[in-house]
This record gives structure tokens, C-alpha cells and sequence, in this order.
């Protein structure tokens, strides 16, 4: 079922400059999967959020972004902790475009966005560091929305346009250890630093138009689409020289994974 909690006319919003939160619930289809995706955006402080519950491999996430500051904290229950970035500037479209683009959507009796017809776009962020304490340049809006979670916040750095991917693997039916120090053997080969893609991912859709022109008097959006924007789970990690295969049941690599929030050598993983 489609639900809109504020009714307003296509043609209002383009100068609308009125500080109110607009909901949007959006039928999603993903392969066998069909939820709801949840949006709220509020015009005046130029926020958006987004509930995407869990589907498929992909865990449920809440997020916020802040386009006045540029800053976004994604919050994962699974996992038990949130992350904090910068927007991505070539991506990041802010509320008044996102609720532009909802309504004009819904106006036209659309209400549910396929995976199959979108646009995908795939972020590889990793988790850098200890957690986050120093919260000052968050604002209100961002430390409320985090600290409402009761989770650790963990910074994100995108990944280098040259960083070398390899998927992460586990021994079958062996434990990880936790890892608190780099105290392992490369020999004469030195230590490389990789990025590894784990199990999981979070991700949300939007309704993205990129231009209005006005046609009789009356604003109509152009360039209309739906985008897929997944994050997959990636990790920084020092490996041997050589290494092809980021094994964590091998003492070749050391990762600062995180699972229910336990970070595996984080302390001492540096470039």
C-alpha cells in the first residue's frame, strides 16, 4: 500500500520553501522481495531519512543525511553500530529535490520503484579507525538520530580509485579469533594494504528527477528515473605481499571487520 502523509500539489513544491516533514512509503521490488521503504524528508533543515527494512542479503538500515553540514549516519541493528561520511557529492541529491521528485511521482500514480528498472549505484566505503567521540560537528539533528540507536558511530572513508578489492573468506568451522595486534609473519615480502568485500550490504531507492521546465504557466519535471544506491560491506586490510585471497582464518591478512560491533585489530591497522 502507498502512503503519502502530506498532500500538495506538484506544482507548489518548486518554490517551496516551508519547514514541514513530508512521508513517503514506496512499494520496492528486488528480485522475490517486496517491502516498503520508508523517506521522510523536511525542507527546512534540509534532511532526509530513510528506513529500508531487511530483504534478501541486505540488512535493515536507518539513515540520515544532512545536506547543510554534508554529513550522513547510516545505523545497522545487525550490526550494532552506526557510521558517519561525507555525502557523495556526485550522488547526494537533497530534500527539496528528493520531494520534488516523490510527489510529482506520486502524482502521476506512481507508487513503488523496481530494481529491475533502476539505475544502480554501487558506494564502497570502509570503516576506518575507533569510534567516533567528538560529536560537536554533527549538529542536533545527526547526534539525536545516532545516539537514539544506543550504537557506537565508526567513521567511513571512501576507498581508493586504485585500491585492490578481493572478496573476504572464513575457515569452515573454525572460530576468528579476535585480533588486537599486526604481530604477523610476511618474511621478506612486506605488507600490502587491501580492501576486503564481506557478506551483507545495506542500500536504499529513490525517485531522482534532474531538471523542472515550465510548460503553460505550470512547472513539469524532466529526466525522471528511479536509482538503486547499494553499499556493500568493505574493510581495510594489511596483508602480505602477494596475498590473492583475504582468508581470516589465515596468517597472512589482518582486517578491521566488525561484527556486533567487536572490531578486529582497529586499534592497529594504519596506512
Amino acid at each position: 500500500m502507498f502512503r503519502i502523509m502530506v498532500v500538495i500539489s506538484c506544482v507548489l513544491i518548486f518554490p517551496l520553501v516551508m519547514a514541514y516533514d513530508m512521508k513517503f512509503g514506496y512499494q520496492i521490488s528486488e528480485g522475490n522481495a517486496r517491502f516498503i521503504e520508508d523517506i521522510e524528508t523536511n525542507l527546512g533543515t534540509n534532511i532526509v531519512k530513510i528506513h529500508t527494512p531487511a530483504h534478501n542479503n541486505v540488512m535493515e538500515s536507518y539513515l540520515m543525511q544532512d545536506f547543510q553540514r554534508s554529513l550522513q549516519i547510516t545505523c545497522l541493528p545487525s550490526l550494532n553500530h552506526c557510521r558517519l561520511r561525507e555525502i557523495d557529492s556526485e550522488i547526494g541529491v537533497d530534500a527539496g529535490k528528493i520531494s520534488e521528485a516523490f510527489v510529482y511521482s506520486w502524482n502521476k500514480g506512481i507508487n513503488s520503484i523496481s530494481k529491475s528498472t533502476s539505475r544502480v549505484v554501487t558506494e564502497l566505503y570502509y570503516v576506518d579507525g575507533d569510534e567516533v567521540t567528538d560529536t560537536v560537528s554533527l549538529g542536533e539533528d545527526l547526534r539525536q538520530f545516532y545516539q537514539g540507536f544506543g550504537y557506537k558511530l565508526y567513521l567511513e572513508k571512501k576507498i581508493p580509485q586504485d585500491a585492490k578489492i578481493l572478496n573476504i573468506t572464513r575457515p569452515t568451522g573454525k572460530r576468528v579469533k579476535r585480533m588486537t595486534t599486526l604481530n604477523f609473519d610476511c618474511g621478506d615480502d612486506g605488507i600490502q594494504i587491501l580492501y576486503g568485500l564481506d557478506e551483507g550490504t545495506n542500500c536504499n531507492y529513490l525517485k531522482i528527477c534532474k531538471e523542472a521546465v515550465v510548460r503553460n504557466g505550470q512547472a513539469i519535471l524532466t529526466d525522471c528515473g528511479d536509482i538503486h544506491i547499494t553499499s556493500p560491506m568493505v574493510y581495510k586490510c594489511l596483508c602480505c605481499a602477494g596475498v590473492t585471497e583475504i582468508n581470516l582464518g589465515a596468517d597472512n591478512c589482518r582486517c578491521n571487520e566488525m561484527k556486533q560491533d567487536r572490531v578486529l585489530g582497529h586499534a592497529t591497522l594504519t596506512e
